[in-house]
């Protein structure tokens, strides 16, 4: 597997564009619809091959995608519990918040990155569940992230 940071996967300049072009085009809302389709397939695919090629429980498979995800120091991250049936933790600083923001394309960036993580979970495994109830990006103080065995 291509070991390139997600950081910078998302920060690939055409994407942006071209999805703006689609919203003038066709609307917010059905681009923004179309957008969240292409990534959850992506999200199931990818993820599909990493649990496929890792070994360990799903929760394991979970645990080795985080240096991709976190690659660069994307995020900093605050460990809470990570045991055999639950692996969960705050991101207390996140560079995809600050690049969209930066950018003023939030929505865009939470399609992108946040609404990934439910596509990531059941890829990696129909036994997992999934919880968040804020992230940095939608203007929560944290990312808390809680992924559960069963």
């Amino acid at each position: 597997m291509d070991q390139l940071p997600y950081l910078e996967r998302v920060q690939i300049q055409i994407l942006l564009p071209f999805y703006s072009r689609i919203r003038a085009e066709i609307g917010e809302e059905r681009a923004a619809e179309l957008l969240r389709e292409a990534v959850g397939e992506y999200g199931l695919a990818m993820e599909n091959a990493v649990a496929d090629a890792m070994p360990g429980t799903s929760l394991d498979k979970l645990r080795g995608l985080m240096p991709v995800m976190a690659g660069n120091g994307a995020l900093t991250v605050e460990p809470l519990v990570d045991n055999e049936n639950e692996f969960s933790m705050n991101v207390r600083e996140c560079k995809y918040a600050d690049f969209f923001q930066e950018l003023g394309e939030s929505r865009f960036g939470s399609m992108i990155t946040c609404d990934f993580d439910p596509s990531l979970t059941q890829g990696v495994g129909d036994d997992l569940t999934f919880s968040r109830s804020q992230t940095i990006m939608k203007g929560g103080s944290q990312c808390d992230f809680c992924w559960k065995l069963g």
